[in-house]
């Protein structure tokens, strides 16, 4: 499970850097996206848990949680 969080989470990381910008002027976005990610991965553990040692879908995880976080946060502020 560590291991699906780690890589979960510094995937959000990446996915604000390439789509937002820097981290230091986003720091919502940052927040979303490391939320995502962490329910994504706490889903896919629920749903899923002998995927729990794979790195490719650790990274699947992070990228749908944090872009789908980041998106309904846009959502929310009526940005989109």
């Amino acid at each position: 499970m560590a291991e699906l969080l780690f890589s979960a989470v510094t995937t959000a990381f990446m996915m604000v850097r390439l789509f937002r910008g820097p981290w230091g002027r986003n720091p919502q976005y940052l927040a979303a996206a490391i939320c995502g990610a962490v329910v994504a991965a706490l889903v896919l553990h629920a749903v899923w848990p002998a995927m729990d040692d794979s790195f490719v879908v650790g990274g699947i995880t992070g990228i749908a949680g944090s872009w789908g976080a980041m998106a309904l946060f846009d959502k929310a502020l009526g940005a989109m």
